[in-house]
């Protein structure tokens, strides 16, 4: 049995869903991006074996006090991480909401991917 597919990229899905046949369920085009992007802002810097450097390095930023600065720091941090290492995109906007009262951040990122005028968006929550 043959199968054609027109995506340009594909991933593992994050989440491990599996499909009907048992195999794990993949992400293509701009939802494999969606992975990519994930895989940057949630891995501990260091924590890859093979690749020490990936990642964004965040996680002792949480721990910082929750203020304006703080979230400065942790948007820049994201901000060049995805530059680095996700290439297919074009980053149009990021926005960081520290929420006091939850001890958390609220955060949003726009992006176009590459050869697109289409503007995406992800929405997350960064907590200690």
């Amino acid at each position: 049995m043959t199968t054609s597919s027109t995506a340009v990229w594909s991933d593992v899905d994050i989440k491990m869903t599996r499909q009907t046949d048992g195999d794990i369920t993949r992400n293509t085009d701009v939802n494999a991006i969606f992975n990519s992007i994930t895989n940057i802002i949630d891995t501990i810097q260091g924590s890859r074996r093979m690749l020490q450097p990936f990642a964004s390095n965040i996680s002792g930023l949480l721990f910082e006090p929750l203020d304006e600065i703080t979230a400065r720091m942790i948007a820049e941090n994201i901000i060049g991480s995805i530059k680095y290492w996700e290439d297919r995109i074009e980053i149009t906007g990021f926005d960081i909401e520290p929420r006091y009262d939850e001890g958390l951040y609220r955060c949003r990122l726009s992006f176009n991917v590459i050869g697109s005028d289409e503007i995406e968006e992800i929405k997350f929550i960064l907590s200690r």
